[in-house]
């Protein structure tokens, strides 16, 4: 309860809406850098990643709120072209020949990053918190696609929120912000690349992620761009290709996109990707979730349609078989359409309001 006896309600497992929770117009609405443990784009300092929190009134009276959390390197806005996709007319085994050079991605920035799961969690006595991918928007960094500052970022974020890292209210300097507010525990949400984050973020066992509900997440690029040896592209996206998706969500600071290009792009990923031979190898192995499934410790809802011919169904269900086997919490939410789908929200509600608040089944 808050200092004037505000709290949540529950009813059959779930959060309830609260009239109070439920006032707009007393939202609190912070923009923050939180400091992460890497340095992704080479200039000396630690990156700091973007983010932006908005929660009920009560967390400012003395409540002590959990967060629901979503992550995305979308936000601030993508190449929206196929013009520099890879020419799919090419023999296996061969050198494949040159694509186009994709346009610059005009970086767009918009208040509180994004409006998504505000209005449904927050009046139910949950803050929303949403942060932008290393190397897009406004957060520093490098777009790395599944490499250490992707998996690294998000673990920041929570870090954050327990109170063992740092956050600013700038990009640099600026003045230090606390998340006092916060009762750590922390629950991830997202859809396709939004949803591979969330899973990315608990195998790294980061203490506070105690739930996540990844929606049709791609959790292993190997098997999302290659077939058993053989170059394939998501349904719907013919020449796709890893170093495709760098560019396209290439939205960070302009100064530092030159240097990250040179580093990841034509360096890890144009070596790595192979598309020659298609061939499963490190770059692609340290892409996997798979290989670190052991370190999952949250509760996981997974989501995903059978009809899903861009990320496959077997991305989920490979890894809800074997967190079933590990004893970790798990449900799988399965259906007949096509890409992404969430849950029902009543069977989001009781998983966060289990998870994240401590309630089952109580009033």
């Amino acid at each position: 309860m808050s200092d004037s006896g505000v709290g949540p309600v529950f009813v059959e497992g779930q959060a309830q809406i609260v009239e109070s929770f439920a006032d707009t117009t007393t939202w609190i609405r912070e923009q923050i850098w939180v400091e992460a443990e890497f340095d992704s784009d080479g200039d000396g300092a630690l990156d700091r990643l973007h983010a932006a929190v908005v929660r009920p009134a009560a967390s400012d009276d003395g409540l002590q709120v959990p967060v629901v959390y979503e992550s995305s390197p979308y936000y601030s806005g993508t190449a929206g072209s196929t013009s520099f996709f890879w020419d799919v007319e090419h023999d296996p085994g061969t050198p494949p020949p040159p694509r186009g050079e994709a346009p610059d991605v005009q970086t767009r920035v918009r208040p509180g990053i994004s409006g998504s799961h505000v209005e449904t969690w927050v009046p139910r006595g949950f803050a929303v918190v949403h942060s932008e991918a290393a190397g897009t928007g406004l957060s520093q960094g490098c777009p790395t696609v599944g490499g250490p500052a992707e998996v690294l970022a998000p673990k920041a974020v929570i870090d954050w929120l327990n109170g063992r890292t740092t956050a600013w209210t700038a990009p640099e300097g600026g003045e230090e912000v606390v998340a006092d507010w916060a009762s750590g525990r922390v629950g991830m949400i997202g859809t396709s690349y939004n949803g591979t984050i969330p899973v990315a973020a608990a195998t790294t066992g980061v203490e506070g992620l105690e739930a996540i509900v990844p929606i049709a997440p791609n959790t292993s690029y190997y098997r999302y761009y290659r077939s058993n040896g053989l170059v394939r592209n998501p349904g719907g996206y013919p020449g796709e290709d890893m170093d495709m998706l760098y560019d396209y969500v290439n939205s960070g600071d302009p100064d530092r996109r030159g240097w990250c290009t040179e580093t990841y792009r034509e360096g890890e990923m144009a070596v790595g990707m192979d598309r020659a031979t298609g061939d499963y190898n490190d770059f692609w192995a340290a892409r996997d979730l798979w290989n670190d499934i052991d370190q999952i410790e949250a509760a996981v809802l997974m989501a995903h349609a059978f009809n899903d011919w861009n990320v496959m169904p077997e991305h989920s269900v490979r890894i809800y078989a074997a967190l079933k086997k590990t004893g970790v919490p798990c449900q799988a939410f399965f259906h007949q359409g096509g890409h992404g789908g969430p849950p029902p929200l009543r069977m989001m509600n009781r998983w966060f309001t289990r998870y994240l608040y401590g309630v089952e089944n109580g009033v």
